[in-house]
């Protein structure tokens, strides 16, 4: 890669790291490693969420709702709830890295995103 480049994404990444939403993203990381059966309890959560969202079930609805309720004691934890907005907000800003990124160069994928 174009030495050019690689300076850019250093940049790009220790401006990430510097930013507020990834410090805070990984303090509330640190605070929830320190309680292995709520972080257990948080990826399986965080892990039915993804699948739901990756298989795209035809009763998609539903079955959030049941998640969402199956899962309403933990989320009604302040900690736990704060954690999962930090995690949101840095994936939030990956996502507007890459549609911005996309959005401004010319690069076709050949096929059609579902």
């Amino acid at each position: 890669m174009h030495q050019r480049m690689e300076e850019i994404i250093d940049n790009l990444v220790e401006a990430f790291k510097e930013s507020q939403e990834y410090k805070e993203y990984q303090r509330m990381r640190e605070l929830l490693s320190q309680d292995p059966e709520k972080e257990k309890a948080v990826n399986e959560f965080r892990r039915r969420n993804f699948e739901l969202h990756k298989y795209r079930n035809t009763d998609l609805y539903n079955e959030m709702d049941r998640v969402e309720h199956e899962f309403a004691p933990l989320r009604e934890q302040t900690f736990v709830n704060e954690f999962l907005t930090a995690e949101l907000a840095v994936c939030r800003m990956v996502q507007r890295i890459n549609y911005r990124l996309m959005g401004e160069i010319e690069f076709e994928l050949g096929f059609e995103l579902l």
